[in-house]
């Protein structure tokens, strides 16, 4: 899959939702991607540039439902697959927001270390998160939620979470993985 297929793979997912003669009438039911503006907000907001690779894609795309995607490995640490259900964006609604995602598990209670941001989610909860800083910039992790890190050995940092996978390099990579699941 290319950030192209994924961008049509959204579209087609929010087009689905609208009855034919919706669809009709109104045309497709997607929300405009964020202004350049809207992004660098985001950025001062969570303190770091967003990788190049994902910025280009909010640029273009501002998230959405996505129906029967997953991703499968081999991942640099193994075989994962992860399956993709909500991919956020600079939106309103809670579940596919970039910011409320932030709140939720970076806000008062830090549950997905600060070095990453939610960028995507899977059905039970989990997360796809990409790494903002340091040897994580730019990489893409999964946050397995119902396996929280230790509270006596957690430093905050990705290497002593215990709950975040490592599934791809880069954003590219990660999303040449996905494939729809009935494929």
């Amino acid at each position: 899959m290319t950030i192209d297929d994924l961008i049509a793979a959204l579209h087609a997912t929010a087009d689905r939702a609208l009855s034919p003669l919706a669809l009709r009438v109104f045309g497709p039911d997607r929300t405009p991607p964020p202004s350049p503006a809207q992004v660098e907000a985001f950025e001062a907001e969570i303190g770091a540039p967003l990788p190049d690779e994902y910025r280009e894609f909010l640029l273009r795309c501002n998230g959405g439902n996505l129906d029967g995607y997953q991703f499968d490995g081999p991942t640099p640490e193994g075989e994962w697959t992860a399956v993709v259900s909500r991919v956020g964006g600079l939106r309103d609604e809670r579940h596919l927001s970039l910011r409320s995602a932030r709140a939720s598990y970076q806000g008062y209670e830090v549950q997905i270390p600060r070095a990453l941001v939610w960028i995507m989610g899977d059905p039970g909860g989990n997360a796809i998160c990409l790494g903002l800083t340091g040897a994580h910039r730019g990489r893409v992790y999964f946050w397995v939620h119902d396996e929280g890190p230790d509270p006596d050995s957690w430093d905050g940092a990705v290497e002593t979470a215990g709950n975040v996978v490592l599934l791809a390099n880069s954003f590219a990579d990660f999303i040449a993985g996905l494939r729809a699941r009935d494929e």
